[in-house]
């Protein structure tokens, strides 16, 4: 309407009665500076379905909940390179959904396979590193193995600055996780991974590469007691199936929660997983609320995070993971928190604070991934590793909507919320044992308790 038109349609209607609210789609007229940019134009994902945009980003997020615990079971159960190997099939397998779909309904479903897949590829390959990495080079090579993501969202920034159409762009994103193939097939499996399970020549040939001309004799079966009872003769009848299940699939998830020292590390895992993850993914998604070009955002925040992974290694050969952590915890949450002291229209100095808790809660992230994987034994080690990711994908599920409806109400609330959850996590860190000082534990017997031994006798 013109400026008339609209002035007397509202005054008599406000004569009336209150103007009735309508779709935009019915009476308004919307337009895209570049459609072949986005996705949300293919499917006119506007109005009153704008809020079906969120529901791309939460799809990667459940699959990568999903994924994560799957994943883990199967990597302690089958081993490390099979569960990499599966993951790699639904990673392409998912990319080409997302680049060809004509439906959104598929286009999701090849999202929630990506985050599926990104968690069958990360954990599996990070618990090798910590497994078969000696102590003095464990930090560094596992921190650079995660220093690799941000690297991957410059470059991402900088292809889509220059290829516009979408498609186009998973398209260039896809082509490269063919090479996940080739990795496949060069990959070995754990060697710490073979020995807990007792294959002792495939071991051998991985680290001599050739065959085992030793004999390994099994262990001796006990000679069985000489039976009196009659009943005793008698042959028992078959297992349950809740009996199978709990010797079998779910051994490695019952045994979490069935030892008290486990089951005591488990969940302040958790909680710091949940924590993190909602803060690295609010501060990666918050670039509408704080009004920035998401190209530079993007860049931004990988150029953050690529020292944020260097202090770190110099801090866990000084002090210790649970120093370290719970400094970097107590440094992000202030550094969110900050953001409340800064004018709303003051963008730079919102930016700053903001890059300054992203800065901490990246180098959180790849501590509290090595000081988790250090925590439990070889036996559940890349269960929990799952099961914690599975929480921390909780957090991520959350995050678009912490940004995208918490944030229409106050442009600080997203920093706010995870500052004090950050700050909660961190004096949760005190609780947990020093694990940077010893060998790596196998066996769920060993697992250290929460309370450090000489903490526990100054006491």
């Amino acid at each position: 309407m013109s400026y008339e038109a609209a002035l007397n349609y509202t005054s008599h209607n406000m004569e009336s009665a209150q103007p009735a609210e309508v779709s935009c789609k019915v009476k308004g007229h919307y337009e895209y500076s570049n459609p072949e940019s986005t996705f949300v134009s293919d499917w006119d994902l506007t109005c009153e379905q704008s809020i079906q945009r969120t529901s791309a980003q939460v799809s990667i997020s459940l699959g990568k909940f999903c994924g994560s615990f799957t994943f883990g079971i199967l990597a302690d159960k089958f081993g490390r390179k099979t569960s990499f190997s599966l993951g790699a099939l639904f990673f392409i397998v998912g990319s080409f959904f997302c680049t060809f779909s004509p439906w959104y309904s598929l286009f999701l479903a090849g999202r929630f396979a990506l985050g599926a897949a990104s968690s069958g590829l990360f954990y599996p390959a990070f618990t090798m590193i910590v497994e078969n990495i000696c102590l003095k080079h464990r930090s560094w090579m596992s921190i650079a193995f995660s220093a690799s993501y941000p690297v991957g969202m410059i470059i991402l920034a900088i292809i889509g600055y220059f290829i516009q159409p979408w498609r186009h762009l998973q398209l260039a994103l896809t082509i490269p996780s063919l090479l996940l193939l080739l990795n496949c097939y060069l990959m070995n499996e754990s060697p710490r991974w073979l020995i807990t399970n007792r294959r002792y020549d495939r071991v051998y040939k991985i680290l001599f590469r050739q065959p085992s001309h030793y004999q390994v004799q099994p262990v001796a079966a006990a000679v069985a007691p000489v039976v009196t009872d009659k009943k005793s003769l008698e042959p028992q009848g078959s297992f349950s199936l809740g009996e199978r299940l709990k010797n079998g699939p779910l051994k490695s998830i019952i045994e979490l929660f069935a030892n008290p020292n486990v089951r005591k590390l488990i969940f302040t895992s958790y909680f710091m997983f949940c924590v993190t993850s909602l803060s690295y993914y609010v501060t990666a998604l918050n670039a509408a609320n704080m009004s920035v070009s998401r190209y530079l955002y993007i860049i931004g925040t990988g150029l953050v995070d690529i020292p944020s992974y260097l202090v770190p290694v110099i801090m866990l050969r000084f002090t210790g993971r649970r120093i370290t952590t719970m400094f970097l915890f107590l440094w992000t949450g202030v550094s969110l928190l900050l953001v409340l002291a800064v004018p709303a229209g003051n963008t730079t100095w919102v930016v700053a604070f903001a890059m300054l808790g992203r800065f901490g809660i990246s180098a959180t992230y790849s501590v509290v991934t090595l000081y988790t994987a250090e925590l439990y034994p070889t036996e559940i080690r890349n269960s929990a590793l799952g099961t914690c990711s599975t929480f921390a994908h909780v957090g991520s599920i959350s995050a678009p909507f912490v940004v995208d409806i918490l944030g229409a109400l106050g442009w600080y609330i997203p920093t706010t919320i995870c500052g004090c959850c950050v700050l909660v996590a961190g004096l949760l860190t005190l609780t947990l044992p020093e694990t940077g000082t010893g060998k790596l534990s196998d066996k769920v017997e060993d697992t250290p308790a929460t309370v450090p031994a000489e903490e526990a006798e100054k006491k």
